[in-house]
């Protein structure tokens, strides 16, 4: 056999024995849905660091943050990006079968009580208005906090269900008087003098807040690698914020400067942070969110919020 041919079968040899590039990468699904306070997570994708930590990272869009919760508990995803809230309701549905091994970031400011600018400056102003919110979930507790803040109850305004993009695209149209919405509506609404923001998320930490959930029977170790990778991308996020934003603006469909000053409106936490807010506060907030799906019938029972939390799996 001539010399050339030996060496083309070694050189091709070679090249097959060579594993493709993601081949020994443990295939990894993560739900989530196109949310600031997740940006961390998508610039993880974008420079390579869950790659770099042996996993293969399969991200699954979904519309709205509770939506992947299902497909979780169904084994359909390995881990699921969502808000405390969502995980409250349906562990309640499927008590036991739940963790939260992350708190990713809490609403400092993302999410408000809006009046119209000509009307409403203050929570006592909301008397006797037309009050856009989705009633049964988290933002409510955000209206009856501002309600509560002026000595008023939700029996002293008009309450129109909507969801919060519903609820920005009525206030602007006028069609209500006030609304509870979110980013990018604020900034909007604000910024075009159409609106007041006369309550924020600031004055309720944890209450709108976003963790990482996943199943007792999920893969521990590439969970725990996925957690380390995580930790790596939001300290440099943190250190980098417009680099960040960079990197997923196009995917968030979002300008760069539009990305930045949400974030502003957004508190990151860090994975110390997150163990720390994870072993009281948000565990209190938890427990308020729980009280209050109860009352309003959204759950049949309480749900005993403690055995969600579960930070073994932290770096």
């Amino acid at each position: 056999m001539p010399a050339i041919r030996i060496l083309l079968l070694v050189v091709i040899t070679a090249i097959l024995a060579v594993p493709t590039r993601g081949a020994s990468l443990t295939p990894y699904r993560v739900g989530y849905n196109d949310w600031v306070g997740f940006i961390a997570f998508l610039v993880g994708i974008e420079r390579g660091d869950f790659a770099k930590a042996g996993l293969d990272v399969q991200a699954k869009n979904f519309a709205a943050p509770g939506d992947g919760l299902v497909p979780l508990l169904n084994g359909n995803l390995d881990a699921h990006l969502t808000t405390l809230d969502a995980v409250v309701l349906k562990a309640s549905q499927a008590p036991g079968r739940l963790k939260i091994v992350q708190l990713i970031d809490t609403s400092d400011g993302a999410d408000a009580v809006l009046g119209l600018t000509s009307e409403i400056k203050s929570p006592a102003d909301l008397k006797g208005k037309r009050v856009a919110v989705t009633l049964g979930e988290c933002n409510e507790i955000l209206l009856v906090k501002a309600l509560e803040s002026a000595g008023l109850t939700e029996k002293d305004v008009e309450l129109v269900n909507m969801d919060p993009d519903a609820a920005g695209t009525a206030l602007k149209a006028g069609q209500v008087d006030a609304a509870v919405t979110w980013e990018p509506w604020i900034s909007q609404l604000v910024g075009a003098k159409q609106a007041n923001t006369i309550y924020s998320s600031v004055q309720v930490p944890n209450i709108l807040a976003d963790c990482i959930a996943i199943t007792p029977n999920a893969d521990r170790e590439a969970t725990r690698k996925f957690l380390t990778a995580l930790a790596v991308t939001t300290d440099w996020t943190l250190s980098h914020p417009e680099q960040a934003a960079e990197l997923v603006s196009k995917k968030l469909e979002l300008p760069v400067p539009e990305i930045v000053g949400m974030l502003r409106k957004v508190k990151v936490y860090d994975t110390a942070t997150s163990r720390i807010q994870m072993a009281g506060p948000a565990l209190h907030s938890a427990a308020e969110l729980s009280n209050f799906f109860y009352s309003k019938g959204s759950t049949p029972d309480k749900v005993d919020v403690a055995p969600l939390f579960d930070t073994s799996l932290l770096p």
